[in-house]
């Protein structure tokens, strides 16, 4: 039986997954509940494995996070005339009274919300509840904080996917699928081949787990996806974001960014590199100069592709940036290189999501 993290004081994994969440939900939030051109009238978060709001040491949970980081927004969702919905799903019935408890007996403005509090199977809770996601007035985020792997099947997936106006957030135990990729149970959610994963590093199993899901998005649809990895004990989780927007990847992204300086998408060594910046390898070949980190192989593959004249606009280069993991400031020093190699034409070269705007004049790349 897995153990019930709210029986205790979280661990630091299971913080660094809710600092996650809150730093999105900080970025989130103020995109549409306090944009200048609205489209929605409606803004919806989920959040179906609720628990009961806080652990043994009364550190918040999921629940009373969106709470908190709600707040401050409601006068410009009041100004926009933007309803706003929080909808909780626990299926343990002791955590969804004490869940129940906690958000009546809270000091968040009533009626300012509107608050769903359920206590359903996973799955009951996401089919009663798609007719709002889907609704053609909502914007819509997904928090699914699952214990192991089951719920989020294929065809689940493809019904978020499938949404407009929708970011997701959803939590998996990736080392579970490395360990028991061949097992019946496993092979019911997950369409695998066991020789593959056998031969992906397990500490890198939530990379795969990843491209697993990026290979259900068909070629022609535009969709972002990235995931964060991390380690607890011997175990290897993660979470998966997804995004029909750049500005969502590109949010996530950041929060990534400043908690893994080094990588963007672990609370450890992911690459078992165990080397610093400037630091050097004795035991490498020839002049004994470390191996390129994440970052340098990006700036050097980017650095041919823009030598290769392979984009033709600004926008070609911020999309490429966010599909790799990276951020705008990480084509930066590669752009300011090859205009003082004179590969590219003295210019802004501004790279942001605004590229993405309709009806938004793209700029092209000027090359010498």
């Amino acid at each position: 039986m897995a153990k019930d993290l709210h029986k205790a004081a979280f661990e630091e994994s299971t913080l660094v997954k809710l600092a996650i969440f809150r730093d999105y939900l900080k970025e989130w939030l103020p995109v549409f509940l306090a944009a200048r051109n609205v489209y929605w009238k409606k803004v919806n978060v989920f959040d179906f494995f609720a628990g009961p709001g806080k652990d043994s040491i009364g550190n918040n949970g999921s629940p009373l996070i969106i709470v908190e980081e709600l707040l401050p927004h409601l006068k410009n969702a009041s100004q926009r005339n933007i309803s706003v919905s929080l909808h909780f799903n626990e299926n343990d019935k002791a955590k969804y009274d004490e869940l129940n408890n906690r958000l009546v007996s809270s000091d968040f403005a009533e009626g300012q919300y509107n608050k769903l509090v359920e206590n359903l199977d996973f799955k009951l809770a996401f089919d009663k509840w798609f007719p709002k996601m889907n609704d053609s007035d909502s914007a819509n985020l997904l928090f699914l904080d699952q214990y192991g792997v089951k719920h989020i099947t294929e065809e689940v997936f493809r019904q978020i996917t499938a949404l407009k106006h929708t970011d997701f957030l959803f939590f998996i135990s990736s080392s579970t699928i490395k360990r028991f990729a061949d097992h019946p149970s496993i092979q019911t959610y997950f369409n695998v081949d066991k020789a593959e994963i056998d031969d992906i590093p397990y500490h890198q199993i939530h990379r795969y787990v990843l491209s697993y899901y990026k290979s259900l998005i068909p070629s022609d649809k535009p969709y972002y996806l990235s995931s964060f990895s991390l380690r607890k004990g011997s175990n290897i989780y993660g979470l998966i974001f997804g995004s029909g927007h750049p500005l969502g990847m590109e949010k996530f992204l950041s929060t990534c960014w400043a908690i893994d300086p080094e990588r963007g998408e672990a609370n450890f060594d992911i690459d078992n590199e165990n080397i610093s910046q400037h630091q050097y390898d004795l035991f490498a070949e020839g002049d004994g100069i470390r191996k390129p980190n994440k970052v340098e192989v990006f700036e050097q593959e980017l650095e041919e592709l823009l030598r290769n004249k392979y984009f033709k606009t600004t926008k070609e280069i911020y999309l490429h940036v966010l599909s790799n993991g990276f951020l705008p400031r990480h084509a930066k020093p590669v752009i300011k290189k090859l205009i003082e190699s004179n590969v590219l034409q003295r210019a802004a070269y501004t790279l942001s999501s605004n590229l993405c705007k309709p009806n938004v004049l793209i700029p092209s790349i000027n090359y010498c």
